[in-house]
């Protein structure tokens, strides 16, 4: 019932124009004397508006519809039921054949010009999602070949530095025997070896992001690796909580245990940072289809327009002592795994990573 009568509302809102104009030009035709040929001639040419208004709203149903309702109201005057139209028989028997064939060609090539529009809107829509794809290819290719320019430097220059830096280092132990501990020049040296310790553990990530292999890929328990994690954080310096939630049913996740636990800490750890100490950090596991789905949520300010535009950017980072290649090493490894892994940037209530993994496969499973 109420659906009828939304439908009767609605045909009253397109047509009630249409319905005026046969009403007002029907009473004026039924009281005009009939000796007056031209206002009767005028009243029947009046028609052809409503009847092409009509055809514009509703196509050829409502051309056609609106003439038949013309012709239902003129007869009764055509032929002397009420007034009398002074015109003959054959020119208003003609008119009547006119109205109907008014109605159904405006409505037709009313029809076939929406029916145009429709597919212009259509093409333009396609084009758009073509432009929009070809953009990101674009910027994919790009992305990977700089991606690949910076790890082939990183790997020459990390190569190229770390042999030296062992020797430097060599030498600190060597110089500091001869220096009690108490010695001034005994914490020079102490200094000298945690400086160049600190920068093999930079050349060491320059080589990972460099290095990046997919390794062996097998099925694995994610949230087994996310709580493994977990573990890792509450015995830290610093300890950081980190709470799980896990769908029901999520199946096993394809890629290599591993890499994937690397990226989950340095997700964690990330995520800890920016929540500060009285922060919160969250893993939610669940499943869509033929993925599993890994969020790792931050209670923290959230990411930044140029945080979320850079994100995985080699040597771009938020941190005052950061490199930059933590995310761009995980983003690199997920890739290979055939995942994704990027921002929630619809996300209001901190940060949020999503990684995306392959289910495990059936043959993979054996």
């Amino acid at each position: 019932m109420t659906t009828e009568k939304s439908r009767g509302m609605e045909l009253l809102r397109l047509y009630w124009l249409v319905f005026a104009m046969i009403a007002v030009i029907s009473l004026l035709h039924y009281n005009t004397h009939w000796h007056i040929h031209a206002l009767h001639g005028i009243y029947r040419r009046l028609y052809y508006f409503p009847i092409i208004l009509a055809a514009f709203r509703g196509g050829p149903a409502g051309g056609v519809l609106a003439a038949m309702l013309v012709i239902a109201l003129y007869v009764p005057h055509a032929f002397g039921l009420i007034g009398f139209d002074p015109g003959t028989t054959v020119e208003k028997i003609l008119e009547m054949l006119l109205y109907l064939m008014v109605g159904l060609l405006t409505g037709t090539l009313v029809s076939r010009i929406n029916a145009a529009r429709d597919r212009q809107k259509r093409t333009a829509e396609d084009l758009r999602v073509t432009l929009d794809q070809k953009t990101a290819m674009e910027a994919e290719l790009v992305r990977s070949a700089r991606m690949a320019a910076v790890g082939r430097l990183s790997a020459g220059l990390a190569h190229e530095i770390r042999n030296p830096l062992a020797s430097i280092k060599g030498s600190a132990e060597v110089l500091a025997d001869d220096f009690p501990e108490d010695h001034p020049k005994s914490r020079m040296f102490s200094i000298l070896q945690e400086e160049t310790g600190r920068l093999n553990q930079v050349l060491s990530r320059f080589l990972a992001f460099a290095r990046s292999e997919p390794g062996e890929v097998a099925p694995f328990d994610l949230e087994q690796e996310c709580r493994a994690v977990a573990q890792l954080m509450e015995h830290r310096p610093e300890p950081h909580i980190v709470s799980i939630t896990t769908a029901t049913g999520v199946p096993l996740a394809r890629g290599n245990r591993e890499q994937v636990r690397q990226v989950l800490l340095n997700l964690t750890l990330n995520a800890a940072e920016a929540g500060g100490a009285d922060g919160n950090t969250r893993i939610k596991i669940d499943a869509d289809g033929d993925e599993v789905h890994c969020s790792v949520i931050d209670s923290g300010p959230g990411f930044t327009d140029e945080a979320r535009a850079n994100f995985g950017t080699p040597f771009f980072s938020t941190k005052s002592d950061g490199t930059g290649l933590g995310l761009a090493t995980s983003l690199r490894i997920i890739e290979d795994l055939g995942g994704t892994l990027e921002v929630d940037s619809g996300f209001m209530e901190g940060g949020r990573v999503l990684m995306v993994l392959p289910v495990a496969l059936k043959e993979d499973r054996k």
